[in-house]
């Protein structure tokens, strides 16, 4: 209905970096790799569900408010097997479009704010009481966003030989730490046979003594 303001609203907006580097020992200004970032942010405006009983629509009001309650009702259910404790094998991105745009922003790789917007009038209590719900859900959602990057060969070897560096010297560092506790270990166990050697010397010459 192009005369309604009655439907969701997206935007997507999609930027993308390219960086050039140069790698160590490499002619100045020659560019030997190359480095892709790509961003997306997506705005949304939900339209609110309606309770057809209540708003008496008709014609094509009435089909847009099927729609939306739809729509809506397929969000809530990818939330809900989002926030499942128990975890599901399959979220139900493709039940409707709506679903499908937001797919990176529910679980994806994607940070994600939500503003509930609700009324404060009496007849609207169910209808605020559902956003409310819905927005508690949502916001047990945990995404874990990395950084969208795309690198060819040799900034990807780059990134690899770093990362190999990283886990040396960790290593190094660990195996620095196991050698100073089994000296330490090695120190304590010599004390414990000392003691032990030295209490069974006073022992024997007390035993010793008494029976002369």
């Amino acid at each position: 209905n192009e005369f309604s303001s009655r439907s969701h609203a997206v935007f997507l907006l999609i930027a993308e970096q390219s960086k050039h580097e140069e790698d160590e020992g490499e002619n100045e200004g020659e560019q030997t790799s190359k480095r892709v970032r790509i961003g997306k942010l997506n705005l949304v405006d939900l339209a609110g569900s309606e309770r057809v009983r209540l708003s008496g629509s008709t014609g094509k009001r009435l089909e847009e408010s099927k729609k939306i309650n739809q729509s809506l009702s397929a969000l809530g259910n990818v939330i809900a097997a989002l926030t499942d404790p128990k975890g599901r094998p399959h979220i139900p991105y493709r039940d409707s479009r709506l679903t499908r745009l937001l797919a990176d922003s529910l679980g994806g790789n994607c940070l994600t704010t939500m503003i509930a917007t609700v009324s404060p009038v009496i007849e609207a209590f169910f209808e605020t009481l559902s956003t409310l719900q819905f927005a508690t859900r949502a916001k047990s959602i945990k995404n874990k966003p990395t950084v969208n990057e795309d690198l060819d060969q040799k900034a990807l070897l780059h990134k690899y030989e770093t990362e190999l560096k990283m886990l040396r010297s960790e290593l190094k560092a660990r195996s620095q730490s196991v050698s100073d506790q089994r000296k330490w270990l090695a120190m304590q166990v010599m004390m414990a046979l000392f003691y032990l050697l030295l209490l069974s010397f006073f022992f024997f010459f007390f035993f010793f003594l008494s029976f002369n």
